[in-house]
């Protein structure tokens, strides 16, 4: 019992694996029958291998393009960051120079305004010294009117336009007028003797008196001004005459310097 027991026991086991072989081939066989009926009307569909080769070398070259796009990826960001750098450097130096021309702008514009205000005091200032050299020389003609012969020089700043050039004329007018005052001058001038008009050289003691003597040395005498003609007074004495002469010949360097006595006319004015 126990020895068939046992041989029944392992040819069941024995038998497991045949009938699983058996059903394993029966579909194999089932597929070989019917495969050359699909292979008719389909291509035949690539094996294992070559589909794995295939989605492998897919996948191969999707990371190569990945790898390619990230690359140009990061060269264009670097770019970008580095054109970004560039318009920022750019802008900061616009930015410099913009409020650097600001700066200038308001400094100029300071500037402007004191030129103009400058401009406006020198115009007034060039207007008052043109209306001061006007009064000087309308009191410079007034004084050679009624002032004996040569007293007074000619007016030199009659051609003069700009108030500072006028002006300094004028003062050298002026100045020219105070050394004749201090000394004597000798005149060729045109004056009325007993209502005629006659030359004579006239000897000038500065502003206060002059005296008369005709061409010829024949007449003497003092002259004065009235209305603005010099009306020339003939010698009384003959002392008066012979003092003139001398004058004269003094200031001519004929004579040794002396001191001489002569008649003294005051000049009058109208």
């Amino acid at each position: 019992m126990a020895d068939r027991t046992g041989t029944r026991t392992t040819a069941r086991r024995r038998s497991r694996p045949f009938r699983t072989g058996a059903a394993l081939v029966l579909p194999l066989l089932l597929a070989g029958a019917a495969a050359p009926q699909e292979g008719a009307s389909q291509a035949p569909r690539p094996s294992v291998p070559e589909q794995v080769t295939a989605e492998l070398r897919a996948a191969h070259e999707a990371r190569t393009q990945l790898t390619k796009e990230r690359e140009e990826w990061a060269f264009e960001q670097q770019r970008l960051q580095l054109l970004a750098s560039v318009v920022r450097s750019e802008a900061e130096r616009f930015q410099a120079l913009a409020e650097k021309a600001r700066r200038e702008e308001t400094d100029l514009r300071t500037r402007t305004e004191d030129l103009t205000a400058a401009k406006r005091r020198l115009e007034h200032v060039e207007a008052m010294i043109d209306s001061l050299a006007e009064r000087l020389e309308k009191a410079m003609e007034a004084l050679a009117a009624k002032s004996l012969p040569g007293l007074v020089p000619p007016d030199t700043a009659a051609a003069i336009t700009e108030p500072d050039k006028r002006l300094a004329a004028d003062a050298r007018r002026l100045d020219d007028l105070r050394r004749r005052t201090a000394r004597a001058d000798i005149e060729l001038i045109v004056g009325t003797l007993s209502g005629r008009t006659v030359t004579v050289r006239l000897l000038r003691a500065g502003a206060v008196a002059a005296w008369w003597m005709t061409l010829d040395g024949k007449q003497t005498g003092a002259a004065a001004v009235e209305s603005g003609k010099v009306i020339l007074s003939p010698s009384k004495t003959p002392d008066e005459k012979a003092a003139i002469r001398k004058a004269f010949a003094i200031a001519d360097g004929h004579a040794a310097p002396d001191w001489v006595l002569l008649p003294v006319h005051q000049s009058r004015t109208e």
